[in-house]
């Protein structure tokens, strides 16, 4: 059984009911499908805010609808829109994602926006690293993505990771949030003193971010367990908005201290094992630092009342990608995080 590096918050994100919904969505779903709609459930998973609803229709056909909401991120319309046009556009998500089958609007700027795919019934005993492994491969080879989607450097979100300035930067320069940051361990004397030791080391690999060597491909760019769905015959990746064109270092590191942070196995380890690309040691070291970077200056923030989990995961994966770095000789082994379960 897998132990996660962090305790778990004992909450889930809150979302809007399916009494929330205007009449006029239903309808709009109606039609699209061809059907009425007799059953509606919110589907809780992931770590967002966003409306997610698991609905039946008449002739027993299953959906899931996901979208942005009154009173949601003001990017989420923008972000729901990037993603429908990946599915509308990547050939490769025809095979590695639920179908998607369409989008409903009540047309307002800050209102409700819906996409709509096939439901995929998600049983988690049906977990499969192996599943995982060969499902990556059938969407970082798509070449296509590099004339459709934005580059990885250049995109509102991934680009954040890609960029020299901020993350252990902004850190280093800015005394207040470096005490936020060091507060999030368990002994604030021990974490400053690993922090100005190690802080040249995470500045100089992060500064490297555009010297990466390794293949480049499709990045799903947001990829974590919960974002895979597991049946009895298959997995599916699902939640594509942050889609983009770079390197598949991205994709991996994300991924492979995620699963270290929930306790499945080491980060470099599953970088060894997977055979489908080889990613050069260097890029493994300059990814993860820079990973690193945009967590520590996020995981010391408030929790945002609705996404209870965000800075769990957020230090989990900080954890586990300075443990690594640690491990493959960058850094010193950090400091025990608070609330680390080892």
């Amino acid at each position: 059984m897998s132990v996660a590096l962090l305790q778990e918050p004992d909450a889930r994100e809150k979302k809007p009911d399916y009494s929330d919904l205007p009449p006029d969505i239903f309808r709009q779903i109606e039609k699209l499908m061809g059907e009425k709609v007799i059953f509606v459930d919110i589907v809780y998973g992931g770590l967002s805010a966003a409306a997610c609803y698991y609905m039946i229709l008449e002739n027993g056909r299953k959906v899931f609808i996901k979208g942005t909401h009154p009173g949601e991120m003001s990017h989420g319309a923008a972000t729901l829109a990037q993603e429908v046009m990946t599915y509308e556009t990547i050939e490769a998500l025809q095979f590695v994602a639920p179908r998607y089958l369409g989008i409903v609007s009540d047309g307002e700027e800050d209102g409700w926006m819906l996409g709509v795919w096939e439901f995929q019934e998600h049983d988690n005993k049906f977990f499969d690293l192996n599943r995982i492994m060969d499902l990556m491969p059938r969407w970082h080879a798509d070449k296509s993505a590099e004339h459709v989607l934005p580059l990885a450097k250049g995109h509102i979100y991934l680009g954040q990771f890609f960029n020299g300035e901020k993350k252990w930067l902004r850190l280093k320069n800015d005394a207040a949030l470096r005490t936020k940051f060091l507060s999030i361990f368990a002994d604030k004397v021990a974490a400053t003193k690993w922090f100005d030791k190690n802080l040249p080391a995470l500045l100089k690999l992060q500064a490297q971010a555009d010297k990466m060597t390794g293949p480049q491909g499709l990045l799903h760019g947001d990829l974590r367990a919960d974002n895979f769905i597991f049946t009895p015959d298959r997995a599916y990746a699902v939640d594509w908005p942050n889609a983009a064109y770079g390197p598949l270092a991205f994709d991996l590191a994300f991924l492979f201290s995620n699963l270290e942070a929930l306790g499945f196995g080491k980060t470099e380890e599953f970088f060894a094992n997977y055979k489908a690309v080889t990613i050069p040691a260097a890029d493994i070291g300059i990814m993860l630092a820079c990973l690193a970077g945009y967590f520590a200056d996020h995981a010391y923030r408030d929790v945002p009342d609705k996404m209870p989990r965000l800075r769990w995961m957020q230090k989990g994966m900080l954890l586990a990608q300075l443990k690594a770095l640690a491990r493959m000789g960058i850094l010193e082994s950090p400091p025990k995080m608070a609330g680390e379960n080892q």
